[in-house]
């Protein structure tokens, strides 16, 4: 083997675990460029108002598509991440390192509704409370059920209808049709 054979490939042994760790994110990291990415697709979609991609034509697809790459690589220039070396840590994840990023990405979205919560002061809405329903459609009447007296004899009723108001064909050949 030549000398600068050797030299090469001491070289590039010696610099490959260099640019293998270059850097890696730790799982809130990945969490909070997933939740910007998110933000920003759904900025874009918003944007172009919701619309499927096979409602659009090409040029506006192509248009679409664009305007995501170059979200998607601002949000990776803003954490100060390549492209390369997101994809790479993302494809040596295993079951459990996505596991903590997704419990990670899940934390934060309920950090950032609670911070939005905050933010928002509730409407205190007066409720006005009445107490008997009156149909709006209806004419204004007085209440159609008189004050019983005490030797009135009661009505019996089957499933809130007064047996006398009952519809011989609705009556089964079980149920009695007099009053006892």
């Amino acid at each position: 083997m030549s000398r600068r054979l050797y030299v090469l490939l001491c070289l590039t042994w010696l610099a490959v675990p260099v640019t293998a760790s270059a850097q890696n994110l730790s799982p809130e990291q990945l969490a909070r460029i997933r939740l910007d990415e998110k933000e920003a697709l759904k900025k874009i979609d918003d944007a172009h108002g919701g619309k499927k991609p096979s409602e659009m034509s090409s040029t506006e697809r192509r248009q679409i598509i664009e305007e995501q790459r170059q979200a998607v690589q601002a949000v990776k220039d803003k954490h100060g991440v390549s492209e390369k070396e997101y994809a790479r840590q993302t494809a040596r994840m295993g079951p459990k390192q996505n596991a903590e990023v997704a419990a990670a990405q899940k934390e934060l979205e309920a950090k950032q509704k609670a911070a939005a919560a905050e933010t928002k002061p509730e409407e205190i809405i007066p409720v006005e409370i009445r107490d008997e329903f009156t149909n709006p459609e209806a004419p204004e009447s007085p209440p159609a059920a008189p004050a019983s007296e005490p030797g009135d004899i009661p009505v019996s009723e089957e499933g809130g209808v007064p047996v006398e108001e009952l519809d011989t064909a609705e009556v089964g050949p079980n149920t009695p049709t007099e009053s006892p």
